[in-house]
């Protein structure tokens, strides 16, 4: 199962001139061996609050002979444009979640639940 690496989760609304607006989603998970593949993708439906996004790691192991090392895998969402104005991303796996505050994030603007 793939572990949310908090400290590497950043969202932000990119303003390129000549371009529409672009929410970008990016952190990092780590996981068991270098036989998986993981992404994020948006939950539908999402939730009750409109001006929270809410994206799943879906993670799979691949067959065959992965080594026994710890890996980390990169993980990048974009919307664009976005679809609502969202303040917040809240990224989540099966064994809990990070909500990071678009614009961020800096002291304290990452919190982990589980």
């Amino acid at each position: 199962m793939p572990v949310l690496l908090r400290n590497t989760f950043k969202a932000w609304i990119d303003h390129a001139p000549g371009a529409p607006p672009k929410l970008v989603m990016v952190g990092d998970v780590r996981v068991p061996t270098n036989g998986w593949r993981a992404r994020l993708t948006k939950r539908s439906p999402q939730g009750i609050n409109p001006k929270i996004l809410i994206l799943d790691v879906n993670a799979q192991e691949l067959g065959g002979g992965a080594q026994e090392e710890i890996t980390t895998i990169s993980l990048r969402y974009e919307e664009s444009p976005p679809q609502d104005d969202y303040g917040q991303v809240m990224i989540a796996t099966g064994k809990g979640e990070i909500v990071v505050r678009i614009g961020g994030p800096g002291p304290g603007e990452t919190q982990m639940r589980h």
